[in-house]
């Protein structure tokens, strides 16, 4: 009974973030004005964004090919589409659950699905502080310590390894050393990072060109709005709480809000509608085959 009322009371939070979000656009911009901005939007760069956006999903999938004993690249590539969009959409990213089930499907146990996942979910966070610590240094005019910060962040990485001894379980151990070998750390923080940039650049060719934002600041406020994913309660598929993260992150820049906004907006629902299309065109036109097995180095 307890666990149901805590299910009610996030659901209702999360609504009431949609709505209020919803509720300050219309009064700070109002969707007259919204819809008129569309008519700004390149169609280029529109299709430009998409293959970007697309090509962020072939680096994540190279990454699980890196950490998980699946050698079919399409495979791989249609779990990234399915896993996206489920946890996209789904509240308190419980479709991080979809990610298990489709491994457990391709009969792949969840002790090594669980260790290959916290392991690429990990170098997602440090390569996604690294972009946004980088952005953000670069926007201040340091070039220099922005650049520092990208090659070392990956340090990071090697000292969880090492910590990560600590835990004695047989299946960590052979992950260790097979899967996180010192040439597997720096191609998954590399792809990682080639993840986010693509993301992000995406995101900045959909806006209108009424929205003047510098591509500096828009992948910062971008990585902000991704940031964002990692608290425990969201607006329903993230509309309210990835648009504060962004318009937020443009604000303390001194972007005048509207624009950071109008932003925010135009980066989300292109990442709704672009993870929605690439789900769908995998499931049309990526047919599942037997599950072909990685053999250890």
């Amino acid at each position: 009974m307890k666990r149901e009322l805590v299910k009610y009371f996030e659901l209702a939070v999360s609504l009431l973030i949609t709505i209020g979000f919803i509720y300050l656009f219309y009064a700070v911009i109002g969707f007259e004005k919204f819809v008129s901005f569309f008519t700004q939007i390149n169609p280029l760069n529109i299709l430009t964004a998409f293959l970007l956006y697309v090509a962020s999903y072939i680096t994540r999938a190279l990454r699980w090919k890196i950490t998980l004993s699946i050698n079919d690249f399409w495979k791989l590539f249609k779990i990234t589409a399915f896993n996206t969009v489920f946890n996209i959409f789904m509240p308190f990213r419980t479709g991080e659950v979809s990610f298990f089930y489709m491994l457990k499907k391709e009969n792949i146990p969840i002790s090594e699905s669980a260790v290959s996942f916290v392991s690429v979910r990990i170098f997602d966070a440090i390569s996604l502080f690294a972009v946004f610590g980088s952005s953000y240094l670069i926007y201040k005019g340091k070039v220099l310590p922005a650049v520092i910060l990208l090659f070392t962040a990956p340090l990071t990485a090697f000292l969880l390894k090492k910590l990560s001894a600590l835990l004695k379980s047989e299946k960590i151990s052979r992950f260790r050393e097979e899967r996180l070998t010192p040439k597997n750390i720096a191609v998954l923080y590399l792809l990682s990072v080639i993840t986010f940039i693509l993301k992000f650049t995406a995101f900045y060719l959909v806006l209108p060109e009424g929205i003047d934002l510098p591509f500096v600041q828009a992948v910062f406020a971008a990585s902000a709005g991704d940031i964002t994913t990692i608290l425990p309660i969201h607006g329903i598929a993230g509309i309210g709480t990835y648009e504060g993260g962004y318009a937020g992150a443009l604000i303390l820049l001194g972007v005048d809000r509207e624009k950071a906004l109008l932003a925010s907006v135009f980066a989300h629902i292109f990442m709704l509608a672009g993870a929605g299309l690439v789900a769908g065109f995998s499931y049309l036109f990526i047919k599942d085959r037997p599950t072909s097995v990685q053999k250890p180095d």
